[in-house]
């Protein structure tokens, strides 16, 4: 048997950073979209029971967040089957676009369907949580409310497939969630408006009232370590954006437009010196 799955990437609507927690962990309350931009994964039927993990990434099988989410689901199922993965990457590491939890979790996905497991997607959120911060998110569909170490998910029924064109751009260094974190030095509280205020922006199809969305607490301290980042996004803000963030933990930088002709535009500008895509809401 063969499957192949895509694994979308994320950005963060907003991201507050409300508290630090007895095991170092911090507690988020942030909003999470997944987006078009896709790595993919191929599973497939092993004779020996064992995991293959086939990925050009160079890092040890047990760093990386397929094997680990492979080997966690076969252990906790008691299952004797294997499985050989080939992981195909689009979405740029150490970005804040959730790369690495998004393959966790389409390999839970991936591997329920290959084993014939049937497990329920509530058993795979809870399994998922277990992995890592973001890996409960991307099993559920369309945009969601996140809170706590991300284990708490609630999805918010609309905002998927917004008419919207998001640019992100990532220049060639990258931002280490630990390093993002380090430089808080202060904590928010939960700011239920924001979820109101995104709902309502989109009931009325007035996406220009997102500007006062965005917001992520992890933003000033990263753009003040990495001033490339600050003259990314002030130029980003000039080319007519609803509005610019940094992109979880980043080191990717997103702006949000209403029309597509703007995103490609502003694209034109970064292409040459950035990585960078156009992507929508899915």
């Amino acid at each position: 048997m063969r499957l192949t799955l895509k694994s979308p990437a994320k950005i963060n609507w907003f991201l507050l950073v409300t508290g630090k927690r007895s095991d170092g962990y911090h507690n988020i309350f942030s909003l999470m979209q997944k987006v078009s931009l896709y790595d993919t994964l191929v599973f497939e039927t092993s004779e020996d029971k064992e995991i293959h993990l086939v990925s050009e990434m160079g890092i040890p099988e047990e760093d990386n967040l397929v094997y680990r989410a492979a080997t966690f689901l076969k252990k906790e199922r008691g299952c004797s089957m294997g499985a050989r993965i080939t992981l195909h990457k689009e979405i740029p590491l150490e970005a804040g676009l959730g790369g690495g939890s998004s393959n966790a979790a389409t390999t839970l996905i991936g591997l329920n369907m290959l084993w014939e497991l049937n497990l329920p997607v509530d058993t795979l959120i809870s399994i998922g949580s277990r992995i890592g911060s973001d890996v409960a998110f991307f099993i559920t569909e369309g945009p969601s409310l996140v809170e706590g170490m991300g284990e708490r998910i609630t999805p918010i029924g609309m905002g998927g497939g917004l008419p919207l064109y998001i640019l992100i751009v990532k220049p060639p260094f990258g931002v280490s969630t630990a390093e993002a974190y380090r430089g808080l030095s202060s904590y928010s509280r939960v700011d239920r408006s924001l979820v109101e205020l995104f709902l309502d922006a989109i009931k009325r199809k007035r996406y220009n009232l997102l500007s006062g969305v965005l917001r992520n607490d992890l933003e000033g301290p990263v753009l003040l370590r990495y001033p490339q980042l600050k003259e990314i996004k002030d130029r980003l803000s000039g080319t007519g954006a609803i509005g610019t963030l940094l992109s979880g933990s980043g080191s990717s930088l997103f702006a949000v437009y209403d029309e597509r002709d703007e995103a490609e535009r502003a694209l034109r500008l970064f292409r040459e010196s950035f990585w960078c895509r156009i992507v929508q809401p899915l």
